[in-house]
């Protein structure tokens, strides 16, 4: 039986684990900015408006501030937003690089599934985005409902 408290549990650590993980990938962005936008948006994505750069920006600050702002818990579904949007973009690139590579049954030499982590934060984001931050968010402390989450603890 799946009681709402445990529901909130778990929506915070899904929200603070997922985000937790990808900063990394907006951090390393930010590293090497040149070579990010060489390799992936001139290579996949030549079609976007505006300075290619600029995309890469974009991806790594939606990856950064998107994550801080989730694993807090305000303005959790416009941060899942920017971040899905990413993750798709991320899709679209591994499916145009390596393709599905014989995914879900076959074997392939190299071992190479890249598009497997991409898929699974899209998947958790988008989880996330339809249930929402739950009760243990700062958004929930805004509105008066950490309160209650907390004394179902207790009683």
């Amino acid at each position: 039986m799946t009681t709402k408290p445990f529901v909130d549990i778990v929506l915070l650590l899904s929200r603070s684990l997922a985000s937790l993980l990808m900063l990394h990938h907006g951090i390393e962005k930010l590293s090497d900015i040149d070579g990010f936008t060489s390799f992936i948006v001139d290579n996949y994505f030549s079609y976007l408006p505006f300075e290619h750069a600029y995309w890469t920006y974009l991806a790594a600050y939606t990856q950064i501030i998107g994550s801080l702002l989730l694993v807090i818990g305000i303005f959790t579904r416009l941060s899942l937003a920017g971040l899905c949007s990413t993750m798709l973009f991320a899709l679209i690139f591994h499916f145009s690089d390596t393709g599905l590579q014989g995914a879900p049954f076959g074997l392939v030499s190299n071992h190479n599934y890249e598009f497997e982590a991409s898929l699974l934060y899209l998947i958790i984001y988008a989880l996330l985005f339809v249930y929402g931050p739950g009760k243990l968010s700062l958004m929930a402390v805004m509105q008066g409902k950490l309160s209650n989450a907390i004394l179902r603890w207790v009683k």
